[in-house]
């Protein structure tokens, strides 16, 4: 397919990103296929939508020609919601792009560029997987920080463990469950740092993908206990008023595909 594109092109948006292999939004289904021109060539193929624009930074992945990491988020900031941006920073800067490159390519009256700012102001490089990120989102934004990402302990100068997440100022370590976290050969190594967190008073709280999605009252009130705060349910409505948006549930997916589907129809032309 990349052949089919005019010189100054470029794979863009979620296309981009699936190439750079940054972790994809929850349950994302089949999609178009995104790309960036600033040829001014008009390229009309089936399955695939190119954007036409004035500013485009374009280089290489495995021979296949993208617009650059800064200007991939832009372009998704189009689209997904900040709880669903997040992540995509997280990545970004975890490859080594630079907070700097982002900020300026997200040029005033672009649409997107305020909800790119506020995520990069949200994002940590030390994130090591979409659930994780979305953990943290969980408690930064009700409030309920500071929250610091992988965060190593000791016992004795030996490291026990590396904890996903600190309620900084508690003993409490919000981690992320499920995925390579309980595969059988890791059972018993899982087993082992746990009992030497608890011996170090550590108080791990693990936190299956479905509790993160479905159940953030229960983290919030975890989080409070943690802080011995009263529980305040502003902080649960304030989580889903960001949320709701995004594809931790339904109807922040079926708002992506909606947004998705016009790409399609207007490629299908």
């Amino acid at each position: 397919m990349s052949s089919v594109l005019p010189r100054d092109s470029g794979f863009g948006s979620l296309t981009s990103a699936a190439l750079r292999r940054w972790w994809r939004p929850n349950r994302l289904g089949r999609h178009v296929m995104l790309a960036t021109t600033t040829s001014g060539v008009h390229v009309q193929r089936h399955g695939l939508y190119v954007r036409r624009s004035r500013h485009g930074e374009f280089e290489e992945i495995d021979g296949i020609p993208v617009v650059s990491a800064p200007q991939t988020l832009v372009e998704l900031a189009r689209d997904l919601s900040l709880v669903d941006l997040v992540p995509m920073v997280d990545c970004a800067l975890r490859d080594g792009v630079k907070a700097d490159d982002i900020l300026a390519a997200a040029r005033p009256r672009i649409p997107g560029t305020r909800r790119l700012r506020r995520a990069v102001d949200l994002s940590d490089e030390r994130s090591e997987s979409w659930w994780e990120s979305m953990l943290r989102l969980l408690h930064v934004l009700p409030g309920l920080g500071p929250v610091e990402s992988q965060v190593p302990l000791y016992d004795g100068g030996l490291l026990i463990a590396r904890a996903d997440l600190h309620l900084v100022g508690t003993s409490r370590f919000p981690e992320c469950d499920g995925g390579r976290h309980r595969e059988k050969e890791r059972h018993a190594s899982d087993l082992r740092r746990e009992k030497g967190m608890s011996r170090r008073k550590f108080e791990r709280y693990g936190y299956t993908t479905s509790e993160i999605a479905g159940r953030p009252g229960m983290v919030i009130r975890d989080a409070e206990d943690a802080r011995g705060w009263e529980h305040d349910p502003r902080r649960l409505r304030v989580w889903w008023s960001h949320a709701k948006a995004s594809t931790l549930t339904a109807y922040g997916r079926t708002i992506l595909a909606a947004r998705l589907e016009r790409y399609r129809l207007a490629a299908d032309r």
